[in-house]
């Protein structure tokens, strides 16, 4: 579940090592760094084991991973800035919105209660 009890976080390794290599590569942390944030990320998340593969982004598909993760948990959405997930919108019923949409719908199913 994630920190504010409503929403629940799944990653899988594949997440975590592309999170990692980011971390390092882009914005040039050191391997003690990363350590840390992934240990961070990784209190807040559940970890996922991947049960099935999948080819759905053509464009770029080192993404896979983030659908796969979604698939392997049965999550309702995923949420990313990603440009070649938003462009696919949904995948076997998962929707692929980004974090201001999220927060927004999420925001209002909050209210109603």
């Amino acid at each position: 579940m994630g920190r504010n009890g409503y929403i629940w976080v799944f990653s899988s390794a594949e997440i975590e090592e592309e999170i990692d290599e980011k971390l390092r590569l882009k914005f040039n942390l050191d391997a003690d760094e990363t350590v840390h944030i992934i240990l961070d990320y990784s209190t807040f998340t559940i970890p996922v084991k991947i049960t099935k593969r999948t080819e759905a982004i053509y464009d770029d598909p080192d993404d896979d991973k983030f659908i796969e993760c979604a698939v392997s948990c049965g999550a309702d959405y995923i949420v990313s800035g990603d440009k070649h997930l938003l462009k696919l919108k949904e995948y076997e019923g998962i929707k692929i919105i980004n974090a201001a949409d999220f927060l927004s719908f999420f925001n209002k199913i909050k209210f109603r209660q």
